[in-house]
């Protein structure tokens, strides 16, 4: 009986399999939008990468780079081989960010009125483009070879993972062409909600972001860091030259979106001795003088703050907490700034890259950073023009990388991944490790690999682990850009 009940069973499916059955609605989702609107889906995309926080995706740099000490669960700041994560890049961001440039690569989907409302197409996909790459940077600066080429394909369950030599080149061919497909006259991106669909802005800002890609490159491929810089400076559409064009986060603090600073709890962290020190003019930077930038990177000025990197910290007068106004819940957040651009064109022109003066682009940025920090943060603290000078002054001894090097990292506060991948490619400042380490007393070169990447892609894992030196998924081994 019960062959014969099989038997019948594949009579029926078999005469069934080849007709069109309309099964209606049945796994529809009929309260889902009807097509995807563009214009959500890229601002998802952006506010999702700004509003990344907690430690893995926030704070830990800062620790890296010294800005901060960690009093509680210090784990970070003590050098603890443990996995990264990356959920949040691909499932959150790319993933919103790519599905934009699907529908506008489709004819048919970007034919569609909703979309044509969101701004011109080649605007859309050019801010598309543009913001892939900007997540992407992020994502590759913290593992080494990832999924790229494939990792946004959801019909591929194993993605390869891509050289980062090959992700650096797919970067910046992405962002040269968004560049120059913008139509300024146009009609913006109206899912934009860092320059408002201001395109003339996004022009610029492709060409400060090229630079960062080309100068991130110039250990591991000289030529082409060279080209790209030079490329992007020599560009009429511009560079970010001024704080007012700077790239920021506004918050939307009544629907949830609160600066990702705002989740630290103040209590468990303070800013380091080391940066105290380095912006006081006392510390082991060559920076002799007092840097007015101070004043919003702590709320107390007067201690001296602790020494990074120690397991226990049973003095608690010292503590120099964290600015009340860096961790407000309406602050803005930098992501390309002005100051940061003069400063690699300062550092352009001390290679010999550029006709410009190094000096003059270090005294740029550095006002620029004042300027910048001083709206930003509501603090009052002059032009930094004196400052500055003593900085081109201390180039004569200390050298113009070193100082420029330097002075990024004062910049750069408190944007640690920015920071931590400038002093992983130049070695400056010259941190000492943490005292209490629980590694091999290296500072972390990377994040290792998520904890299920191995059994969820193991093909892939390994191809990504075999590329670093050495070959182990290791947060002190090293990739592409960084031997």
């Amino acid at each position: 009986m019960k062959k014969i009940f099989i038997a019948l069973l594949s009579i029926v499916l078999l005469g069934t399999g080849c007709d069109n059955i309309d099964f209606g609605d049945t796994n529809k989702n009929v309260n889902g939008p009807a097509e995807v609107n563009t214009a959500a889906m890229l601002s998802g995309a952006m506010t999702n990468f700004g509003d990344d926080r907690g430690r893995p995706y926030r704070i830990t740099p800062a620790l890296y780079t010294q800005y901060l000490v960690q009093y509680v669960y210090n784990d970070e700041m003590l050098y603890a081989d443990g996995a990264g994560s990356w959920s949040n890049y691909y499932v959150q961001e790319l993933s919103n960010v790519q599905e934009v440039i699907n529908v506008l690569s489709d004819p048919e989907s970007a034919a569609s009125p909703t979309v044509l409302a969101n701004g011109s197409i080649e605007n859309q996909m050019a801010v598309a483009l543009i913001w892939k790459s900007v997540i992407f940077k992020r994502v590759t600066d913290l593992f080494g070879n990832v999924p790229y080429s494939e990792g946004l394909n959801p019909d591929i369950l194993t993605p390869v993972y891509d050289s980062q030599q090959a992700i650096y080149n797919g970067m910046i061919a992405d962002v040269k062409a968004a560049r120059d497909m913008i139509d300024a006259s146009a009609a913006g991106a109206t899912g934009d909600v860092i320059y408002g669909g201001d395109m003339e802005m996004w022009q610029k800002f492709a060409n400060s972001f090229l630079v960062n890609l080309g100068m991130q490159l110039t250990k591991a491929d000289a030529s082409l860091a060279q080209s790209t810089v030079t490329e992007a400076l020599s560009s009429s559409l511009g560079v970010l030259e001024s704080a007012s064009e700077d790239a920021l986060y506004t918050y939307d603090v009544p629907n949830g979106f609160t600066n990702p600073w705002n989740w630290m709890r103040p209590a468990d962290y303070g800013v380091a001795a080391e940066f105290i020190s380095a912006l006081k003019g006392t510390g082991f930077t060559s920076n002799t003088m007092m840097d007015d930038r101070i004043e919003y990177v702590t709320d107390n000025t007067s201690v001296p703050g602790h020494a990074y990197g120690l397991r226990d910290y049973p003095d608690t007068e010292n503590t120099a907490p964290v600015a009340t106004i860096v961790i407000d819940p309406a602050t803005q957040l930098p992501i390309l700034t002005s100051a940061y651009t003069y400063l690699q064109r300062a550092e352009a022109a001390a290679r010999g890259w550029t006709s410009e003066d190094a000096g003059e682009m270090l005294k740029a940025g550095i006002m620029s950073s004042y300027e910048r920090g001083a709206a930003l943060y509501g603090v009052e603290i002059g032009d930094g023009a004196a400052y500055a000078d003593a900085r081109i002054a201390d180039m004569a001894t200390a050298g113009d990388l070193t100082v420029i090097a330097e002075e990024k990292w004062v910049d750069l506060f408190p944007l640690g991944y920015d920071s931590w991948s400038e002093w992983r490619r130049t070695g400056i400042p010259a941190f000492t490790p943490a005292a209490d380490a629980v590694n091999d007393g290296q500072i972390p070169r990377r994040y290792n690999y998520p904890n299920n990447e191995p059994s969820l892609n193991n093909a892939g894992y390994s191809s990504g682990v075999s590329a670093l030196s050495p070959s182990t998924d290791n947060n002190t081994s090293r990739f592409w850009w960084d031997q």
